[in-house]
């Protein structure tokens, strides 16, 4: 090194060594859910995350208190040392002022400023030079004997100190433990959220040790009593006075603070007796619900006034058309007529149409602000999701026909609702067989699952499957007369995504005809799948995403619709067991059994939707 310049420009030059930089930490929000992400930087009510080589910026009060905490320890560890400051001179006489991190007799490695910096010692004085060969006997470590093996996992005992949102250790009979989130105790099953919660679970509480079964009933107890206390706090918030706001207050930002004193910009999307759930200023691109008791008073009172208002300005006393034979309750006027189910997001629109069996799915754009509500739909057809109850007639004694059950009449069908998340349908079918479908529909995604019950007599058994159907997205390409070229011009950067379960990710463009990729892409190497993914300019800025919880023993499957050269016309996403599979192929023939006549809670089919970055 000639110069002080050369100090410098090895720092700047040399920062992207500094191994903290990409240290992968594990992050969660307040929903359970955890990704693996470098730290980047935070301040009293942000960190920034670097995260598949993006760097994204995430409110505080979003995290989990334990990932708040790890933010401000990095925070705390990335501030440049002072601890073990030297004095580095270089053999024209120039000083700074680093910590010594190593050197091999070549290289000295110094902290300066927080960045590290790798110095050849030639460049140095003869004192600095000595000083880093005393730094580096000083900090040369004897051998470690060898560690110890790593303790084997002891399940949590049921008599300790408890939390729903860490994860615990359960033990089988067979002895073997795993570490799972508590999800759910339903009946003799207990549902636990594996892998940061990125996988869901069901066992039957027989096949647990008698300690993990007393755990589960344990965590069930807190579970219930945290449901009571929301309940209770619900009914509390009905009477708490709160801020005067006016009609457009439902599309502003507003400034929320957390218990602990965290501060975030966002507006009010929707509000339950647990959670609120908010679009970030920061991070418009999707929703964040967070617990009532993670706001301060006023933030609470402002969250009721708004939750409040919402339902002032909801349509009263709409006009119902009643549940008859094979129809459900609906709206019989207004924007929403036909539908018995509805949610209205800033990102989507979703409604369950009065047949039971057909979900629409509108994609929205920005409203009249950037998070408002209001926005035009990004596509003139919704998406729809089906659940379909097929059968084979034979035609003339030779072809196979392929028909849909029709629904007769439903149990206890559901009152028309804009706020219902969780719909559940019973009923019948025109052979007397019966069906019990849910779908789950907040601002976080949609999951859809269902079972059926048939005679094993049945002469034409059936076979139940959940599909995601794309309209024409583009009926514009579709003019008569357009070039292959006009087409590709119009539909754009349109594409599915598809993961296969035996080889790599999958790229099939809208504007590519149907015969060409299913010549190019066929076979086990096609499909099955374990997700899917729609983006383009054909849906706007969004991103719709499709991901069973669990494909052991499934099915997932892309293909063509009925009709069109090209996959912007029509896609499916079917998605059933693989028994139900095995009967599709051999048009409902062979062995029949229930796993063709259910998609179980924790094999759901779930949608997430996003829009702009993310």
């Amino acid at each position: 090194m000639k110069t002080l310049l050369a100090f410098a420009l090895l720092a700047i030059t040399s920062a992207s060594v500094w191994a903290g930089n990409d240290a992968l930490h594990s992050w969660t929000d307040l929903q359970g859910r955890t990704l693996q992400a470098s730290f980047v930087k935070a301040d009293a009510t942000t960190v920034t995350i670097k995260w598949n080589g993006k760097v994204v910026s995430i409110p505080l009060a979003t995290l989990s208190p334990a990932s708040q905490a790890l933010a401000r320890r990095l925070s705390q560890a990335a501030a440049p040392p002072t601890v073990g400051m030297h004095s580095w001179t270089d053999t024209q006489g120039r000083t700074l002022q680093a910590v010594f991190l190593k050197s091999d007799g070549v290289m000295v490695t110094l902290n300066w400023n927080g960045r590290v910096v790798p110095i050849p010692l030639a460049t140095l004085s003869p004192a600095s030079q000595k000083l880093a060969r005393e730094l580096a006997s000083a900090k040369a470590t004897p051998s470690k004997p060898s560690s110890p093996p790593p303790p084997t996992l002891e399940p949590t005992p049921a008599d300790g100190e408890l939390s729903l949102d860490a994860e615990h250790k359960w033990a089988s009979t067979d002895g073997n433990v795993i570490k799972a989130k508590f999800l759910s105790l339903e009946g003799e099953d207990l549902n636990l959220g594996l892998f940061g919660g990125r996988r869901e679970s069901s066992v039957p509480l027989s096949r647990l040790s008698p300690d993990s079964q007393a755990l589960a009933k344990k965590l069930h107890g807190i579970y219930q009593e945290k449901e009571k206390k929301a309940i209770q706090a619900a009914k509390k918030r009905k009477s708490m006075k709160v801020p005067d706001l006016a009609d457009n207050s439902l599309d502003d930002m507003h400034v929320w603070k957390s218990s602990d004193g965290n501060v975030i910009e966002a507006m009010f999307v929707a509000a339950d007796e647990s959670v609120l759930t908010l679009v970030m200023k920061q991070n418009p691109s999707r929703p964040y619900e967070i617990p009532w008791n993670r706001l301060d008073e006023p933030s609470q009172a402002l969250g009721e006034g708004l939750r409040r208002l919402k339902e002032k300005l909801m349509p009263k006393n709409p006009r119902i058309i009643p549940a008859k034979g094979g129809r459900l309750a609906s709206y019989g006027e207004g924007k929403w007529k036909g539908y018995n189910t509805v949610l209205e997001s800033a990102i989507y629109d979703v409604a369950l149409s009065s047949s039971g069996h057909t979900v629409n799915i509108w994609l929205k754009e920005f409203g009249s602000n950037k998070n408002a509500g209001d926005g035009d739909r990004a596509t003139e057809r919704p998406l729809q999701v089906h659940f379909r109850a097929i059968y084979w007639l034979k035609n003339d004694g030779k072809r196979r026909v392929r028909k849909y059950r029709k629904v007769v009449s439903f149990e206890s069908p559901p009152e028309v609702s804009m706020d219902r998340e969780e719909t559940t349908l019973k009923g019948t079918y025109d052979n007397n067989s019966t069906f019990e479908y849910t779908m789950e529909i907040n601002h976080r995604g949609l999951s859809f699952w269902g079972k059926m019950k048939e005679s094993s007599g049945e002469e034409h058994p059936t076979v139940f499957y959940i599909v995601m159907q794309t309209p024409n997205i583009a009926p514009e390409a579709t003019k008569e007369g357009l070039t292959l070229t006009a087409i590709k011009e119009i539909v754009g950067t349109g594409a599915l995504y598809v993961d296969p379960l035996e080889s790599k990710r999958i790229k099939l463009p809208m504007a590519e005809k149907w015969d060409d990729l299913r010549k190019e892409y066929n076979g086990r190497t096609a499909n099955p799948i374990k997700t899917a993914e729609l983006n383009g300019k054909p849906f706007g800025s969004h991103k719709i995403m499709l991901a069973p919880t669990n494909v052991k023993g499934m099915h997932f499957h892309w293909g063509k619709g009925y009709s069109g050269m090209f996959p912007f016309q029509s896609i499916y996403l079917s998605y059933r067991t693989e028994e139900a599979m095995k009967a599709i192929e051999s048009y409902g023939e062979g062995k029949v059994d229930s796993d063709r006549l259910i998609i179980p809670k924790n094999k759901r089919l779930n949608v997430k939707i996003i829009r702009g970055r993310g």
